[in-house]
Order: structure tokens, then C-alpha cells, then sequence
């Protein structure tokens, strides 16, 4: 207990220089391992039951219901196959892995697909690579514009079990796609994360989520109109909520996250990811004990950040010139060319 006090609360200035906290004791901050499988069981009966139910009831107004339930109850379960990716599901590596597995396969998708799309995402945060609410000189305005609203709006949750599918189909131990040069698209330079996917290990998991399914649709009379209206509320709930902690954040791959205040009922159900900057601070700290190890709690809107998540992209040269793209928090937009800004950093 003394040397947790000793290291937390996280500091603002340590926060501020923006660098990744390392982690010094494996005593600090243990995963609540027992807890996890619990909330993993409860959620993965719970998901399946309400599709269950679903698809036993005639009246739309409980279908939709149901839906939005569903939707609420699957959000926890991505956020426990997210710590899976970050081997804090259970300590126990093996155990954590077939957990995350199965929950990913109610998503449904690759666990392994995602863990490699994840990892990825905080090694190259607010890059060019994974800018979508700007429009980069190279881009089509338009075009991005479509693609971010198509993404947000469902397409991003689509995206994922469609390529699981189809990368579990390339009879090969590994993938490569050649570098883009600098015209590139986003999504082209996005794709790069598939050279270090394995398609055998994506295999592994289309293949547990097949059994699952296999099982499940017989077993608990699932029908596929309920399911289609399921995944749908859960998909479009899923894609608006995941760019909402990064939107309009700096260009850096730590300080381009946010802390979220969020209704504490859904902070409990969303396993803190709303503390997302400080998770990306320390990926190592257990969802458990995010709220306690930063100075201050969160004190912007989640539901305001939300909203601004709606706004199209802007070209990001008109949004913010090239010297105020750096680390820190952005200045007040100049009123005009002439304006000069005093820089925080």
C-alpha cells in the first residue's frame, strides 16, 4: 500500500510532459483477476440472453428496447476484451487470452485481428495515419468527410468482423502490403497494421466464434431480424463512441486523448474507459484503478464531447496552422492570419 502513495496520484506535470508512465512495481496495482472473469461470464450470458429475448418478442417497442440494452451490455463487453489486449484481464496469461477470445467472439471478430489494431493505435495516436476528423492537404474533403460520418455512424464496427472473415482466408503465416507514398489516403496508411496481423491466429479466433454461434442459435432460438436490430443499435453506439476520446485532441501519440466526465452508472459499466488520457498514459494501470490515480478528476463533458464528435472535418491547415501542431494543449484559434498567439509550450 506504501508504494502505491508513494508514485500516485499521477501529477499534472507528469501528465503534461506527455511521455509514457513505465511501470516500476509489478506489486502496483494488481488485476482483479477473479473480479474480470465474473463480469465476463455476467456480460457474456447477459449478451446472449437479451438476444435471446429479443428474438422470442413480437412488439417493436420491446425489440428496441432490448437493443439499446444490448448495446450498453456489449460496450462493457469490448471494454473487458480491451483489457485482455492489455493483459490485464486476468494475470494469468493463458486464461487472459481465452477470455479475450470469446469475448471478442460475441463482438463478433478476431480478438487477435483487434489486439493487433489496438496496440498499433497507441504507437501511432493522432498520426497522419489515424487522423480522420481532419482533412489532410493529400485528401479529397468530401470523400473524408463521407468516410468519417460512414465510419462513426456503424461502418468502423462493420469493418472489423467483415476483415477477421476475410484475412482467416489467406492461406498464409503472414501479410505484406507494400509502403504508401506520401498521396496515400488515410485508410491506405491506416491498413499498414495488417503486415503484423497472423492470419492463423485470426483463423483460431473465427473458428471459436463459429462454435459459439453454432451453439448459441440453436440453443437459445435466435432469429436473425432481433439479431440484425441488435447489432445495428450496437454498432452505430459502438463506432460514435470510440473516436469521441480523441476527437480534436493534439497531434501526439499520449496527449491526443481525453478524460471523459461521465454519469457514474456508466462509468461502472463502461470499466472507467473514460479515463482514456490516462489510460494512455499508463496502459498497464487495471480499469479498476484509473479513478485513483490521477490528481484531478475529469472535468469535461462527455456528452458535449459527443456532440462537437458530429462536426465534419476540418482541413486540418485551416484548423490549426503547422506550428500550433505539436504536443500540449492547443492554443485559442487566431482570428486572423495577422493574429499573433502566445503558445502555451
Amino acid at each position: 500500500m506504501s508504494a502505491q502513495v508513494s508514485v500516485a496520484p499521477f501529477s499534472d506535470e507528469k501528465v503534461a510532459s506527455g511521455k509514457f508512465f513505465v511501470r516500476l512495481d509489478r506489486d502496483l496495482y494488481k488485476i482483479p483477476g477473479t473480479l474480470n472473469l465474473f463480469l465476463s461470464a455476467i456480460q457474456f450470458f447477459a449478451a446472449l440472453g437479451i438476444l435471446s429475448f429479443c428474438s422470442l418478442s413480437t412488439h417493436l417497442l420491446v425489440r428496441g428496447s432490448l437493443a439499446i440494452l444490448f448495446a450498453f451490455v456489449m460496450q462493457t463487453g469490448f471494454c473487458l476484451a480491451h483489457e485482455a489486449v492489455h493483459r490485464k484481464l486476468h494475470p494469468n496469461r493463458s486464461v487472459n487470452l481465452s477470455f479475450g477470445v470469446a469475448m471478442f467472439a460475441l463482438f463478433p471478430g478476431s480478438f487477435h485481428f483487434f489486439e493487433v489494431a489496438h496496440l498499433i493505435h497507441h504507437r501511432r495516436n493522432r498520426s497522419d495515419d489515424e487522423l480522420e476528423d481532419y482533412v489532410l492537404p493529400s485528401e479529397s474533403p468530401w470523400t473524408k468527410r463521407l468516410m468519417y460520418y460512414l465510419l462513426i455512424s456503424g461502418l468502423f464496427w462493420l469493418l472489423l468482423p467483415l476483415s477477421s472473415v476475410v484475412v482467416a482466408m489467406i492461406p498464409k503465416k503472414r501479410i505484406y502490403l507494400p509502403e504508401p507514398d506520401g498521396d496515400s489516403g488515410v485508410f491506405r496508411k491506416f491498413a499498414q497494421f495488417l503486415n503484423e496481423v497472423r492470419p492463423g491466429r485470426v483463423r483460431r479466433d473465427v473458428l471459436c466464434a463459429i462454435v459459439i454461434w453454432s451453439l448459441a442459435i440453436p440453443l437459445l432460438k435466435l432469429r436473425l431480424c432481433p439479431v440484425v436490430i441488435c447489432y445495428a443499435v450496437f454498432a452505430f453506439s459502438w463506432a460514435s463512441q470510440q473516436y469521441i476520446y480523441h476527437v480534436r485532441t493534439p497531434r501526439h501519440a499520449v496527449l491526443g486523448a481525453l478524460n471523459l466526465r461521465l454519469w457514474r452508472p456508466l462509468q461502472w459499466l463502461y470499466l472507467n474507459f473514460n479515463y482514456h488520457l490516462t489510460h494512455h498514459l499508463a496502459v498497464w494501470v487495471p480499469w479498476n484503478h484509473l479513478p485513483s490515480v490521477i490528481a484531478e478528476q475529469p472535468s469535461r463533458s462527455y456528452l458535449h464531447t459527443y456532440v462537437q464528435l458530429w462536426q465534419p472535418p476540418q482541413a486540418i491547415a485551416q484548423a490549426w496552422p503547422a506550428e500550433h501542431q505539436t504536443s500540449g494543449p492547443l492554443p485559442a484559434r487566431p482570428s486572423s492570419q495577422h493574429d499573433e498567439v502566445e503558445l502555451p509550450w
